[in-house]
C-alpha cells in the first residue's frame, strides 16, 4: 500500500522528494537516505519503495534489502542504518504525541483524542513527524486541515 497524502501530489508524478509514507517506511526499519540518493534511483525504483510494505519482519528486511541493493549499485555503498522507531509514538492511540497537540494548538483548534483515534496510522505518522519537522512548518497545518476535510466528509 502507498498512502498519498493530497499536499504531496505535485511530487507524485516525478518522485522528486522523497513521499511521507517512503520516510515512514525508513523510520520504522532504522534507514536514512538524502534526497541526493532518492533521485538517483529511476523512477521506477522510487515507485518501487513507494509500495513495498513494511508491515511484517519479512516486509521490512525485504525492503531494507532492496534500498541497500540500490545504494550499493548507484552509490557503491551501503544504506545508512540508524536506530528504528520500535513504540511509534503515532501508533498510541490513547495519547496524542506533545509535538502534534502542541502543534495543532497554534491553529483555532486544538486536535481532540477523538480526531486522533479516528485517523488510520499513516495520518497519525503524518501529523507527528510533519510536528518535529523544522522544515516547511505549513505543512502541518495542510495535513491536519486535509484530514478534517476528509473527517468531516464522512458524517
Amino acid at each position: 500500500m502507498f498512502y498519498r497524502y493530497r499536499y504531496e501530489n505535485e511530487i507524485y508524478p516525478t518522485q522528486s522528494r522523497v513521499p511521507l509514507h517512503v520516510r515512514m517506511k525508513l523510520d520504522l526499519t532504522g534507514l536514512k537516505i538524502s534526497l541526493k540518493t532518492w533521485l538517483g534511483f529511476s523512477l521506477e525504483e522510487r515507485w518501487a519503495l513507494c509500495h513495498l510494505p513494511v508491515d511484517s519482519e519479512e516486509e521490512k528486511q525485504t525492503f531494507i534489502s532492496y534500498l541497500d541493493f540500490l545504494c550499493r549499485r548507484y552509490f557503491s555503498t551501503a544504506v545508512t542504518s540508524v536506530p528504528a522507531i520500535t513504540d511509534p509514538p503515532w501508533e498510541q492511540l490513547g495519547e496524542i504525541p506533545d509535538s502534534v497537540l502542541a502543534k495543532s494548538r497554534e491553529t483555532a483548534q486544538a486536535l481532540r483524542p477523538d480526531e486522533w483515534h479516528a485517523l488510520n496510522s499513516c495520518q497519525r505518522y503524518a501529523l507527528y513527524k510533519l510536528s518535529i519537522s523544522k522544515n516547511e512548518p505549513e505543512q502541518f497545518f495542510a495535513v491536519l486541515s486535509e484530514f478534517r476535510e476528509a473527517g468531516s466528509s464522512k458524517t
